[in-house]
């Protein structure tokens, strides 16, 4: 394994493309072969397959009427021709409102870019609302 800086800018092309309602950018930097998966934050968002996530990416980006991710400086990995790439930016509402968030993504090398297999982006919910207890987390 080594850290791979081409994904790091990768990392910071999903941000940007995120900020601006890309999901043209989406549509293009998803695998279509099978098995591809993104999972968002929301317990039903459990997206299979290349038509149905580059359907909602773009319906999601045309109805939150926009936000902007701020990126963070991600771990970005790859071993030949797969590779993957995790973050922690901020997703700014229109109202200034902040929110962290996990951004983690496989991507597998194809014959013309990198493509993501697996997608997930999500907010934390601490141990204690979740289980109603504080667990270990260091």
């Amino acid at each position: 394994m080594e850290q791979s800086s081409e994904l790091q800018g990768f990392y910071l092309r999903i941000c940007e493309a995120m900020t601006k309602g890309d999901h043209a950018f989406f549509a293009s930097h998803f695998s279509q072969q099978d098995g591809v998966l993104a999972i968002g934050t929301d317990p039903t968002e459990w997206w299979v397959g290349y038509d149905t996530i580059a359907r909602v990416f773009r319906e999601q980006m045309e109805e939150t009427g926009g936000f902007r991710i701020e990126a963070d400086t991600p771990m970005a990995w790859c071993n030949g021709s797969i590779g993957w790439l995790a973050g922690r930016p901020t997703l700014r509402l229109p109202d200034g409102t902040e929110l962290p968030v996990r951004l983690t993504a496989i991507l597998q090398r194809e014959p013309n870019d990198w493509k993501i297999v697996q997608w997930h982006f999500s907010t934390g919910i601490a141990n204690e609302a979740l289980l109603g207890e504080v667990l270990t987390t260091r």
